[in-house]
């Protein structure tokens, strides 16, 4: 019987796996996003037509129509409600469309489990770096859509996607337990939209937490989207630093976060040519 991997010894197997198999990771990625619009007219032209229409109908709907105000964090700088609405969501957008996936990564991919010797813990990291890209896309438009409305693009923006890492360290760690999970327990797909749906009440996305009781606005850094976004919003919006403090933190919850989801997926991936 092949030994458990020790709990110490697990990021560093996955870092290893990681390293041999880069390629493939890239390869699988590459087929992941292509098979998506392979049948459609306009192709891979969706991945950036999609964020472009939603964020006009955001923009349109809550400016135009509802005419919902968001403070600014800087005097003299305002911004068109879709536009910090959209800087939200898309990262909103991104963990749903990794955990939505996750609870049937191993159960769609039976062949990996059974016939092919294949590093299992590459699946989640396939499902995140195919929504990573789509959130690139994402990213381009809130970029236009600055410029557009504002003229100019703070500096600190080009520091976004270095506060990102933390936050992709999390989702995948949340994925490989999903994906685990979704092994044994079929139910967990049908958890997965109302965590959702969780997330994204209990976050700063639609709102500004100095509205919120006391409580709350402790309660709500708990969310691993309130950081990201908060920080994409001083960044890329309002051109100034994050809370350093608050992302130190969260980078380490975020590396504990990825070790033990590693570690979780290393230690119950024995068992799925069983079930499956």
């Amino acid at each position: 019987m092949t030994p458990a991997p020790r709990f110490l010894t697990t990021p560093a197997d996955i870092y290893r796996s990681l390293i041999t198999n880069r390629l493939i990771l890239r390869q699988l990625v590459r087929r992941d996003i292509l098979s998506r619009y392979r049948k459609s007219a306009l192709g891979i032209l969706w991945a950036l037509l999609t964020p472009l229409l939603t964020f006009v109908v955001y923009a349109y709907v809550f400016s135009a129509i509802l005419k919902v105000r968001f403070p600014s964090r800087v005097p003299d700088v305002e911004y068109n409600y879709g536009i910090i609405l959209f800087s939200g969501l898309m990262l909103h957008f991104f963990i749903t469309e990794v955990l939505t996936r996750s609870p049937m990564l191993v159960l769609e991919n039976v062949n990996f489990v059974k016939k092919v010797v294949f590093p299992l813990e590459m699946l989640s990291l396939v499902a995140t770096g195919s929504a990573a890209v789509t959130l690139g896309f994402n990213f381009i438009v809130l970029i236009a859509a600055i410029l557009f409305f504002n003229g100019a693009l703070p500096v600190t923006t080009i520091l976004v996607p270095v506060v990102w890492l933390p936050f992709f360290a999390i989702v995948v760690g949340i994925s490989w337990i999903f994906a685990s999970l979704g092994v044994y327990l079929r139910d967990i797909g049908h958890i997965v939209g109302i965590l959702s749906t969780v997330l994204l009440f209990g976050s700063p996305i639609l709102f500004p937490p100095e509205t919120l009781p006391d409580f709350l606005k402790m309660l709500i850094w708990f969310n691993p989207l309130s950081i990201p976004v908060h920080a994409t919003r001083d960044l890329a919006l309002w051109g100034v630093m994050p809370n350093l403090e608050h992302l130190a933190i969260y980078t380490g919850v975020s590396v504990v976060f990825l070790w033990f989801g590693a570690f979780w997926f290393q230690r119950t991936k024995r068992g799925f040519a069983d079930v499956v």
